[in-house]
């Protein structure tokens, strides 16, 4: 079902999770060395974000169960918003830690680390076209 607008959706949250994977969330420079803040230095929360890399990717092969794809898709959201809390979290640990090297230490957290709230938007979007798509059909079947 590529032709459908959920499925771009739940395309650009699988895009958006695995960038946000190999992505730096936060750039550092303490003591002239240069550094970055990937996902999979906290290994944990580089799975969460692989998971939910997946999760809308997967959902996209299941068009003939709408309602498991909203099912699934309302899974995704809470996926999302842990993820970015602990996205944040981890985010601003590394950012206290390299503030607390010294005064040469600089460190700024990147646009990559909000990601997660663009996908929250995309799949609520997501889940209102596929509802969209079950009201037309139950229509459908009303009519006959």
């Amino acid at each position: 079902m590529i032709q459908r607008i959920q499925t771009l959706y739940m395309l650009a949250i699988s895009g958006f999770m695995t960038a946000l994977c190999f992505t730096p969330m936060v750039r550092y420079m303490a003591d002239g060395t240069d550094g970055a803040f990937v996902a999979f230095d906290f290994w944990w929360l580089g799975v969460l974000f692989a998971l939910a890399a997946l999760v809308p990717f997967v959902t996209i092969w299941l068009f003939k169960n709408r309602m498991l794809q909203v099912r699934l898709l309302c899974a995704e959201v809470v996926l999302l918003v842990g993820s970015e809390a602990f996205a944040l979290w981890a985010s601003l640990r590394v950012v206290k830690t390299v503030k607390a090297m010294g005064e040469v230490a600089v460190a700024n957290m990147q646009t990559a680390t909000f990601f997660p709230l663009v996908c929250v938007i995309l799949t609520l979007l997501a889940i209102r076209g596929i509802l969209k798509d079950e009201r037309l059909v139950r229509s459908l079947d009303r009519i006959r």
